[in-house]
């Protein structure tokens, strides 16, 4: 298999050492901390505590990395976030993949704050 690798077009592993080099930036530029992913989490947890659409599309994001079984973000809510709190949403989501991390274990007491952030909003959008 090797040896066909080698004898490859040179125009053709170019594109493919091009494609390569596109996919790493993708992925280096998709990571988050776990330092930015947990603020991003408290940023949103703050503004789900307000009676705004822009807190219920954050209590929305929140739940739905908490447990997207039960919680689905709608993603036409995002333009009720403004431009900090459209950047903590895609850093919630980012965090959420690339660390693995669901965000109540990021940060201090976290099970209870989404089981209140549950109670706050009950008529929020779920699969059941």
């Amino acid at each position: 298999m090797k040896q066909q690798f080698t004898s490859m077009d040179p125009e053709f592993r170019a594109a493919i050492e091009e494609q390569k080099q596109v996919y790493n930036k993708a992925a280096i530029k998709s990571q988050a901390g776990e330092a930015e992913y947990k603020e991003a989490i408290l940023r949103l947890l703050k503004l789900s505590q307000s009676d705004s659409s822009a807190g219920e599309v954050a209590a929305q994001i929140l739940l739905s990395t908490y447990n997207s079984y039960n919680w689905h973000a709608p993603l036409a809510w995002f333009c009720h976030l403004d431009a900090l709190n459209f950047d903590a949403a895609i850093t919630v989501i980012k965090g959420r993949w690339s660390l693995h991390a669901e965000p109540h274990n990021v940060i201090q007491n976290g099970r209870a704050l989404f089981n209140d952030l549950e109670k706050r909003w009950p008529n929020l959008p779920t699969q059941g």
